[in-house]
């Protein structure tokens, strides 16, 4: 009897035992049913999730350009101690021309896509870098006038191919070159104004960056972009850096600076891809437009003078407009990496070792944007 009462009861175990894997293989089946997806993984790859603007005079590409600055070429800089202007300026601004070229590139590392049936459909994500310097030397390609260095490092993520963010922390820095010390009366001491310090120079290092990417259609594209400082980040010249910025000497001769200043620095823009030419690839019309709060900070001698003060006597006007700059790029795509540009800018100086200058110029050059990616793992092949 008792051997019987076993052997029912290991019967209906084993009958539970089976409708539990029953219940668990359909519960499985049904998940995986609702939340199927296929999954890339790429090591890394040239093309970034979120793109470099076009149109910006700072980008992280490889191209050389050729320029005219028809309007403000810098005969001076500025430093905390004021203005140190050049002994020849004429010499430039009789042959205002340029060679820029930028050496730089945007990579993705460790790329996730996701690609289900929905319309968030595929979701991506990943680390970016994205960095390079800008160079400039005058028109016989003789003297450097300067160089800058940028990078963004951080994360971006992609819903649907129609939204893309990045966030991360930004950096960049200006430098100069021969073709600037050259123009010093007397080395690199000016008897007028006082000491020359290289180090003295643009520099928004260890700010915050958050970027958002819109495209309605896959040819157009909509940005916006906000630069922003952190208690740690260093920003020069000192008279430019917000007051909650811990790691300086705070402001330098700027009366009355509130808590509101932040020394932001905000992008914003379009880009549209047009087929125009059937041989060639896509044509790109790109527009970037930037403001900066530091135009609300009152440095040049000319604006200082106007209101009533003596060069050197910066201060904060709070009714002052943020400065704004303009740049257009129209771009040919003549082969897979290749394109020809033409741009035009209205704002700030190329380099932003002279901030302080606003110029007007219009260049032509060449880029090459490489293509390429390591894929690690593909469900979909």
């Amino acid at each position: 009897m008792e051997r019987r009462v076993v052997e029912r009861l290991s019967m209906g175990n084993k009958h539970s035992m089976k409708r539990k894997l029953i219940v668990i293989t359909l519960l499985v089946l049904l998940t995986s049913s609702l939340f199927a997806f296929d999954y890339k993984l790429e090591l890394f790859s040239f093309k970034p999730t979120y793109k470099e603007y076009t149109a910006d005079r700072s980008r992280a590409s490889l191209d050389l350009q050729y320029a005219a600055a028809y309007e403000g070429y810098p005969d001076y800089i500025y430093q905390e101690m004021g203005k140190i202007p050049f002994n020849e300026p004429r010499k430039w601004r009789k042959q205002p021309f340029l060679a820029v070229y930028h050496m730089g590139e945007s990579l993705s590392a460790f790329r996730n896509t996701l690609y289900f049936d929905n319309f968030l459909s595929p979701i991506s994500f990943d680390l970016s870098f994205q960095g390079g310097m800008t160079n400039v030397m005058e028109g016989r390609i003789a003297d450097l006038v300067g160089f800058d260095g940028n990078y963004f490092l951080g994360v971006n993520a992609s819903i649907a191919d129609k939204v893309v963010l990045r966030y991360g922390i930004s950096h960049f820095c200006t430098h100069y070159g021969d073709g600037v010390y050259k123009q010093f009366e007397d080395g690199p001491v000016m008897p007028s104004v006082g000491t020359f310090d290289e180090w003295f120079k643009y520099l928004r290092m260890n700010s915050m960056d958050f970027g958002l990417s819109i495209y309605p259609i896959p040819q157009l594209r909509l940005f916006t972009d906000i630069n922003f400082n952190t208690e740690e980040t260093h920003v020069r010249p000192h008279y430019f850096s917000p007051n909650d910025i811990t790691d300086t000497d705070s402001v330098v001769d700027v009366e009355n600076l509130p808590s509101s200043y932040n020394g932001l620095i905000l992008s914003f823009g379009a880009e549209i891809e047009l087929s125009i030419f059937k041989n060639l690839g896509p044509t790109t019309l790109a527009y970037t437009g930037r403001a900066y709060e530091e135009g609300k900070i009152v440095y040049k001698d000319e604006d200082l003078i106007a209101a009533g003060r003596a060069p050197g006597e910066f201060f904060y006007d709070p009714d002052r407009p943020w400065e704004f700059e303009n740049t257009i790029c129209l771009s040919q795509k003549i082969s897979d990496i290749a394109s020809l540009d033409i741009t035009w800018h209205h704002g700030r100086f190329i380099l932003n070792s002279f901030y302080a200058t606003r110029t007007d110029y219009i260049s032509i050059g060449g880029r090459l944007d490489f293509d390429g990616s390591f894929t690690l793992f593909d469900t979909r092949k």
